[in-house]
């Protein structure tokens, strides 16, 4: 008994399979539309596909070794690398991709195996 409640007890690791960056690695979550239902607004669509582009690319990023700072040119290059339907690199989506990858970057329960 003592045993299990340790186990519950420790810290969670996320392993990340280490995977070279290419075009597909990720595949698309649901739209904005299919995860929030019909009365989205526009705002929240946007912010949500910004997010869900972000989020992927920097997990794709990281995955691949990438660390901060990273170029936004090679952000640009990924984001088109993923191939998103109707995806164009903006400042703001540049911004939520480095502060996904700050995030993954400092905690340590996340790892890349490889």
């Amino acid at each position: 008994m003592l045993r299990m409640l340790r186990r519950a007890l420790r810290p969670v690791r996320l392993r990340i399979p280490a995977r070279r960056f290419t075009a597909g690695i990720a595949e698309l979550p649901p739209t904005a539309r299919e995860a929030l239902g019909s009365d989205v607004t526009a705002g929240e669509a946007i912010a949500y596909n910004r997010v869900l582009v972000a989020t992927a690319t920097a997990v794709a990023l990281y995955r691949s070794g990438y660390t901060l700072p990273v170029p936004d040119d090679d952000l640009d290059d990924a984001v088109r690398a993923l191939d998103f339907p109707h995806s164009v690199p903006s400042a703001e989506t540049r911004a939520s991709i480095r502060s996904t990858l700050a995030v993954l970057d400092a905690d340590y329960t996340v790892t890349v195996t490889r």
